[in-house]
């Protein structure tokens, strides 16, 4: 029977042991609902589990893993069937669909810078190669902004590697020049950053910023406080990895690069909620931008407020935070109307309104302005087919 003529048979080798891996398999769950159908094979299994043992006896069409072993990557190769990998780093990878680190990077880095912050670090108990690509694409973003960039130091394991121990983690945080933000490489290690700073007495986050990555909701909500991460568009990536493995199975030769999907928010909780500025006229004037910048504020209702000429808040804007409060006001704006477009049903001109822009074609415009693109095309770019707004 021709693969034209049956549903293709797909074998998803992805843990559904983190919130990372369960999303991919979503996305890749609603490629198939909407081009296929497919069967798709698949266990619950761990990112260490080791392959089926029936692997090469499977007669399938094929497969989207995660690999963290050469070997394992070695034998899905072997089968000959077409294979699209979400993690491994090795030279002989098939094409890969991942999110993008240098996206990831710039994100965390203007999170942090945008709370008042101009100290930085990166933190991560342990070393991998994703965990020191994470570092250098924070490291070239914090680098853009002239910023000081501090790093808990790690070597590859092998002889003579230390094994973690907190109290080094508290020394480092000592030793960190306060207020400091700290982008950690997922949201486990950014636990342990708050873990450390509770038995420290490190107040977070007016001392110690604390912002993760991967958006764990469960992990995110067991934090004290309530942990930041940045959203990896998991589902994005797995709808993306879906795609491709659907035309290879078409015959399509593989893409000569990698697959990078944007990351799509930082979720802001209270271990990142804070503005880090001595200057009292212009924290007041950044709060208030934030609480109510998509409410019709104006610039001028700004200066009134905190009591200044319209000139003077402005040098010290750009003195402090590298902006204007013009500036200032509509990244507020935009960032809102990108959560909008990405997680809810609502029209571009609905956001238009609910973001306080009084004039939709002067919304269109500022939005392909700050973005590069229109607020639709973004929205088609971002989002899963299909997904639910909550998503």
């Amino acid at each position: 029977m021709s693969h034209r003529l049956r549903s293709p048979q797909v074998m998803l080798l992805i843990d559904t042991s983190s919130v990372y891996g369960r999303e991919l398999i979503e996305g890749i769950g609603r490629y198939a609902a909407e081009h296929g159908p497919w069967s798709i094979h698949h266990e619950d299994r761990g990112l260490y589990d080791p392959l089926p043992p029936s692997l090469n006896r499977w007669p399938g069409d094929g497969i989207v893993a995660r690999s963290v072993r050469k070997a394992d990557l070695k034998k899905l190769l072997a089968t000959g069937l077409p294979v699209v990998e979400l993690f491994a780093d090795f030279a002989l990878s098939p094409p890969q669909v991942s999110p993008s680190e240098d996206s990831i990077g710039c994100l965390a880095a203007e999170h942090l810078l945008e709370r008042g912050l101009r100290n930085l670090a990166y933190f991560a108990s342990d070393w991998a190669w994703w965990i020191d690509t994470r570092r250098k694409a924070f490291a070239r973003a914090v680098a853009q902004f002239d910023a000081p960039c501090r790093y808990f130091e790690l070597q590859p394991s092998g002889p003579g590697r230390k094994r973690f121990d907190e109290r080094t983690l508290i020394r480092w945080l000592d030793g960190l020049p306060k207020p400091c933000g700290v982008f950690c490489a997922c949201d486990v290690y950014a636990i342990q950053v708050t873990n450390a700073c509770r038995r420290r007495d490190i107040a977070v986050p007016a001392q110690i910023a604390v912002l993760g990555v991967d958006n764990d909701p469960v992990v995110c909500s067991v934090s004290f406080p309530p942990l930041s991460s940045v959203d990896l568009n998991s589902r994005r990536v797995g709808y993306e990895a879906a795609a491709l493995l659907d035309r290879m199975m078409a015959g399509q030769p593989p893409p000569q690069k990698n697959i990078l999907v944007e990351p799509s928010r930082v979720v802001t909780r209270e271990s990142t909620d804070m503005v880090a500025v001595d200057d009292a006229d212009v924290a007041q004037a950044v709060r208030m931008i934030r609480e109510h910048a998509c409410r019709g504020l104006r610039v001028n209702d700004v200066v009134e407020a905190v009591g200044l000429s319209r000139r003077v808040l402005q040098q010290r804007f750009k003195c402090i935070l590298k902006r204007t409060p013009k500036e200032e006001l509509m990244r507020v704006q935009i960032d809102r109307a990108r959560m909008l477009l990405i997680q809810t049903e609502m029209s571009v001109e609905q956001i238009a309104k609910c973001t306080g822009f009084a004039a939709f074609a002067y919304f269109i415009r500022a939005f392909r302005r700050e973005m590069g693109v229109t607020p639709l095309t973004y929205r088609k770019k971002s989002r899963v087919p299909g997904s639910h707004p909550d998503l």
